[in-house]
């Protein structure tokens, strides 16, 4: 399944501030991710602009809002309007969290971490399935970061994760950072829960910057990669033939050229790992 979807390189998040920097140095950039849930209530014109960038990247949609691990049924005309968008943009494959971000009637605007119990299990495979129902383009759900143990769960997160995506035969989007910052915060080894999920899985990864806030490592979106982080990096490309390395950047922007350097060190790893 994996072994046909096209190798997209290095990419970077789209996000409006920094479109002109963006285009202007298409040639550095291999594709864009864009942030669907943006585009789903849209109007033309903002639509007319994401879709003009499909002239000069490949798009890859990824979700905040589908609520996954939601305990009711997914809203089908989320799912409609998101389905129409993927289709828009042609992409090879569209993403969104292992999470939870609604409840019945309230959207509580956070990616949740789930309860890891059978029920839980449950909910998220009836999801998915009820998302490939709709949408045959190829999804992968990514790993997100949480701040503390979740209480009363049955399994471990890389328990949870493997089952998830084996029982539905979804792909993995891999974000190292979340990784390396739950590793941090909740005391355990990295590499340890990488050796313990299908890494096979994995079609694309993220990396990502973070800060240490008082006592606690958070996932900012805003900072440089982190040395660990690109450690991580490697150890998964020397054993995955990865399609696609996004850096996401949502806040405090340095110089373009900051931007362009982290994707050009992503890109020699993954090219040099490539090469063996």
């Amino acid at each position: 399944m994996y072994d046909q979807l096209p190798h997209h390189g290095v990419g970077l998040g789209y996000r409006l501030p920094l479109h002109d920097q963006i285009v202007a140095n298409a040639d550095r950039i291999d594709f864009l991710e864009v942030i669907s849930d943006q585009y789903l209530y849209a109007s033309p014109e903002k639509i007319d602009r994401v879709s003009a960038l499909q002239d000069r990247f490949p798009l890859v949609p990824h979700g905040v809002g589908m609520s996954i691990g939601t305990a009711t049924a997914l809203d089908t005309d989320y799912l409609e309007r998101l389905a129409a968008f993927v289709a828009r943009t042609n992409a090879a494959w569209f993403s969104d969290h292992l999470s939870f971000t609604k409840v019945p009637d309230t959207d509580v605007e956070q990616l949740t971490p789930l309860w890891f119990t059978a029920e839980s299990l449950a909910a998220v495979c009836r999801n998915l399935r009820q998302l490939k129902r709709v949408i045959d383009t190829p999804f992968l759900l990514e790993n997100i970061t949480y701040y503390f143990p979740v209480p009363g769960s049955e399994m471990s997160e890389a328990q949870f994760i493997t089952r998830v995506l084996e029982d539905t035969d979804t792909g993995l989007l891999l974000d190292v950072n979340n990784v390396w910052v739950n590793s941090v915060n909740l005391g355990f080894d990295p590499y340890e829960f990488l050796a313990s999920i299908p890494l096979e899985r994995t079609v694309q990864i993220h990396i990502a910057g973070g800060r240490q806030i008082r006592h606690m490592l958070v996932d900012t979106h805003g900072a440089p990669v982190a040395e660990p982080v690109w450690e991580l990096l490697a150890y998964v490309l020397d054993r995955v033939p990865v399609k696609a390395i996004l850096l996401e950047w949502d806040q405090d922007w340095p110089e373009f050229d900051v931007l362009l350097a982290h994707l050009d060190r992503a890109r020699a790893l993954m090219t040099a790992r490539a090469a063996r």
